[in-house]
C-alpha cells in the first residue's frame, strides 16, 4: 500500500499523518507531533522502522507509549519476526493492510495494540 493511500486513509478516518522523512529524528517528532500510533514500512529498504519503533516505546511522561503498526511483504517472513522481535503491536502483510487499515487503526487505538 503506498503512503499517499495510508494518508488519505488516515485522514478520511479524521486522523493527521505526520510523515518522517529520512533526516527527522524519530524521538524528537514523536514528542513534538503526540502521535496516537506510528505506522512502519518494511519494505522501505532500511533498518529506519527500527528507530520509529525504538522511539515509539520509548516512555516520555506524561505520555503513553505509542502502539506499532507494522506492514511488509507477506514472503519476507524474517522481517516480520524482527519486527515483532523489536515490539511491534501489530505486524500484517502489505494486502492486509489495504483491506483491513481502519479496523487495525481502530483496533491499535482502542486495545492498546496487542496481536
Amino acid at each position: 500500500m503506498a503512503r499517499s493511500q495510508v494518508e488519505a486513509t488516515l485522514r478520511h478516518m479524521g486522523m493527521q499523518p505526520l510523515v518522517l522523512r529520512p533526516a527527522d529524528d524519530p524521538i524528537a517528532a514523536l514528542e513534538t507531533g503526540h502521535p496516537a500510533l506510528a505506522i512502519v514500512d518494511l519494505g522501505v529498504g532500511s533498518d529506519r522502522w527500527r528507530a520509529i519503533v525504538a522511539a515509539a516505546h520509548t516512555p516520555r511522561p506524561p505520555l503513553s507509549p505509542v502502539p506499532v503498526l507494522a506492514f511488509g511483504s507477506h514472503v519476507d517472513r524474517e522481517a516480520q519476526s524482527e519486527a515483532r522481535a523489536a515490539g511491534c503491536d501489530l505486524v500484517v502483510a502489505n494486502s492486509r493492510l489495504a483491506r483491513e487499515l481502519p479496523t487495525l487503526v481502530e483496533r491499535l487505538l482502542k486495545q492498546g495494540g496487542s496481536d
